[in-house]
């Protein structure tokens, strides 16, 4: 594609390419800017009050179109805002291609709680002149730079302490994650932090020392052991030695069941153990993998490869093998049965609405032609999120279910968008084809059930509004409490 030999010539192509990134990027902010205008604009009480308001209308459709989750979806709509009502010649830099889609958001996310016009006309110029030398500093030196001029002009805006506090969080899994593992990221008070890696330090070191695992793998497994008894005094040790006190059958796999569509371990004798699911690596490249073949899948847990199923099982899970699709009938009532359920959330795993990832085990269980007309039926089920379930019940958006669990989204404006269940994917040579049976006709409608879209206690504006002026008030008690006298 390019003349490998001219190192200059790679460096200009590289050059403009970064800029049409950026240019890019100011696009594509720009146009969901002015979706959210025309869901949101002019809204009055009734429609903000409600539980799907002109926002939420607006992350769905910029999820569905962009591939992205519904948070995924909010975080860019902010951005787009900000640089285009609040930060207007940052924008500017970044429509040009001058500044980077990191760098701006940054620093959209840093002022936010700037809520003086003028302090921010301000703010927007300072940071505008120093924005192109931001991009090559560390998030944190970027963080610092952009409060400097924050703090000049405003600042009760500056994160300070407590807004550190208030950030603690922890969150599960990020898109990346591979099969079988979930990525596990936020932020403690140090003092929590402390206590807990103690607590993990001191469960991984009751193992013996031929254990397979590393220190760090062995931290791991010894959170899931805390969430499963969190009174554990003992890690179960994984060297497979019965004589060893302490083996014996984990509580974390006993606690869990596999559901497999295919058999993918032995069912009489000793499970196989795969020798490179544990430690560096090193040991898998002196032996042959054991264990190959479809994966398995737990409600809540995701997708579990063979080489993990086969673990779980030889230390003390459950295995089950999903009801044949041919045996799953329609049921004669609203609520499926908990073995239709399983079926259901196993074959969907998430949400089924485009670029949701909830899982399906918080999801409510939809009739896709509504109940009593649409049976009880796998064929006619599916894992919608509260928010999706309510924008397909009130939101004029429409699906429809294909016997393999494919949907065809529309959306008010006609376009439409595909989603698969991901059982599809993993395991192409299972037949889970299930024809729902033809509709039958009914008098009872949406309307004659009494359906009516939820209400938000507060509007989405005002709630905002109290998060900034609360954080804002706590802010300035910090400072007040800064600015006092030492107390000689």
């Amino acid at each position: 594609m390019f003349d490998s030999g001219s190192a200059g010539a790679l460096i200009e192509a590289l050059r403009a390419a970064t800029r049409a990134e950026a240019v890019a990027a100011a696009q594509r902010w720009a146009i969901i800017a002015a979706l959210v205008d025309w869901h949101c604009k002019d809204e009055d009480q009734a429609r903000a009050s409600a539980a799907l308001d002109g926002w939420e209308y607006a992350a769905a459709e910029i999820s569905a179109a962009c591939g992205l989750s519904r948070e995924g979806a909010a975080g860019q709509m902010r951005i787009a805002l900000a640089l285009r009502d609040r930060l207007p010649k940052v924008g500017a830099l970044l429509e040009h291609g001058e500044i980077s889609a990191k760098t701006a958001a940054a620093i959209t996310w840093r002022t936010r709680l700037v809520t003086d016009t003028e302090a921010l006309a301000l703010i927007d110029a300072a940071l505008a002149g120093v924005a192109p030398t931001l991009g090559v500093l560390s998030q944190k030196n970027t963080e610092a730079a952009i409060d400097v001029w924050i703090e000049k002009f405003d600042p009760v805006a500056v994160h300070c302490t407590r807004t550190a506090a208030r950030s603690r969080c922890l969150e599960f899994g990020a898109q990346e994650d591979p099969a079988g593992t979930v990525a596990v990221w936020g932020r403690l008070l140090a003092t929590d932090a402390a206590v807990l890696r103690a607590r993990l330090t001191t469960l991984a070191d009751t193992v013996c020392d031929a254990d397979p695992r590393t220190v760090g793998q062995r931290r791991a497994d010894a959170m899931g052991l805390l969430a499963v008894d969190p009174n554990a005094e003992r890690l179960t040790c994984l060297c497979g030695d019965p004589e060893c006190p302490a083996g014996g059958v984990d509580p974390r796999s006993a606690a869990v069941t596999v559901y497999v569509l295919t058999d993918t371990v032995p069912r009489s004798g000793p499970p196989a153990r795969d020798p490179a699911v544990h430690g560096g690596g090193l040991q898998g490249l002196r032996a042959p993998a054991a264990v190959t073949g479809s994966p398995g899948v737990i409600v809540g847990g995701g997708v579990v490869p063979a080489p993990l199923v086969a673990e779980l099982v030889a230390t003390g899970a459950r295995l089950t093998t999903l009801t044949d699709p041919a045996a799953l009938t329609a049921e004669p009532r609203y609520r499926p049965s908990a073995r239709l359920a399983a079926w259901v959330r196993t074959r969907d795993l998430t949400c089924t609405f485009p670029g949701c990832h909830r899982g399906a085990q918080h999801c409510d269980l939809d009739h896709s032609v509504p109940w009593p007309s649409g049976a009880t039926h796998p064929g006619n089920l599916a894992a919608l999120c509260r928010t999706h379930h309510l924008l397909k019940t009130f939101g004029g958006w429409t699906t429809l279910q294909h016997p393999d669990g494919t949907h065809t989204w529309t959306n008010p404006t006609g376009h439409t968008y595909t989603t698969v269940p991901l059982t599809r994917i993993l395991f192409p040579d299972k037949h889970i084809h299930t024809p729902p049976p033809p509709p039958t006709p009914t008098t009872t409608g949406v309307g004659d059930r009494g359906l009516a879209m939820p209400r938000r206690r507060h509007t989405r504006a005002h709630t905002h509004a109290a998060r900034i002026n609360t954080e804002r008030r706590l802010n300035q008690h910090t400072l007040d409490e800064n600015a006092k006298p030492p107390p000689f």
